[in-house]
């Protein structure tokens, strides 16, 4: 038998956080391990409890979501986090996703939502390293990101993303349910827009403009 997916929960809102809880445990694929009303909290209590899967708010007292995912990211097995937040501002998602969160959900998402993303974010426990490290973004939340001067869609974005991470353009294809002509073709238009001629251009380029941090592409390479 599979073992459950392992989540811990990081919300200073009570209520809110326990009845996740006790929803997100009528799944029989998860179990609820621990659950935290700050950052710090859940860093000390992710270190001890190995959770696959760390939901994480983004505004909380003493340490906040920015903070809780480097001290997060920095565990050994290194958990997915999964944020979950009323907030829906287009830099706040790129930022987020951009320090390593592998999905970013508003809190107005469903719970279908949700458990797909904790199940897809748990797929591959061996961590960044794996190159099928996924992200899952609510359609509705990426037709929000403002792209400023890049003048990148949502969608080519998101692929940016999916480049630096390290995927293949099969993987993209896979992870985003499009053909693979079609992540090709977004290629083709991204690399023009931004003035570059392949992947690894794109990559820097994107860390140079500050459109990703270092550590997507540290962690796994430019692919």
């Amino acid at each position: 038998m599979t073992e459950p997916i392992r989540v811990l929960l990081a919300d200073d809102h009570t209520m809110f956080r326990q009845g996740l809880g006790e929803m997100l445990q009528t799944d029989d694929g998860i179990k609820v391990v621990g659950q935290a009303e700050n950052g710090a909290e859940a860093v000390e209590l992710a270190r001890e409890l190995a959770p696959n899967v760390v939901i994480l708010d983004v505004e909380m007292p003493v340490m906040g979501a920015r903070e809780a995912m480097d001290g997060l990211l920095r565990l050994r097995p290194r958990p997915r986090i999964v944020v979950v937040t009323m907030h829906d501002d287009p830099s706040l998602v790129r930022e987020l996703l951009g320090l390593g969160a592998n999905a970013y959900l508003v809190k107005s998402a469903s719970m279908n939502e949700l458990l797909s993303a904790v199940h897809t974010a748990a797929e591959n426990p061996e961590g960044p390293h794996d190159e099928n490290v996924v992200m899952v973004v609510p359609r509705e939340t990426m037709r929000q990101v403002e792209k400023g001067s890049n003048s990148l869609s949502a969608r080519e974005l998101e692929i940016l993303l999916f480049v630096a991470r390290g995927l293949s353009n099969r993987q993209i294809s896979r992870s985003l349910h499009l053909s693979e002509a079609t992540v090709k073709r977004h290629l083709a238009n991204i690399y023009p827009k931004m003035g570059v001629s392949s992947r690894g251009e794109a990559t820097r380029k994107a860390l140079q403009e500050g459109w990703i941090s270092t550590r997507d592409v540290t962690e796994v390479g430019e692919g």
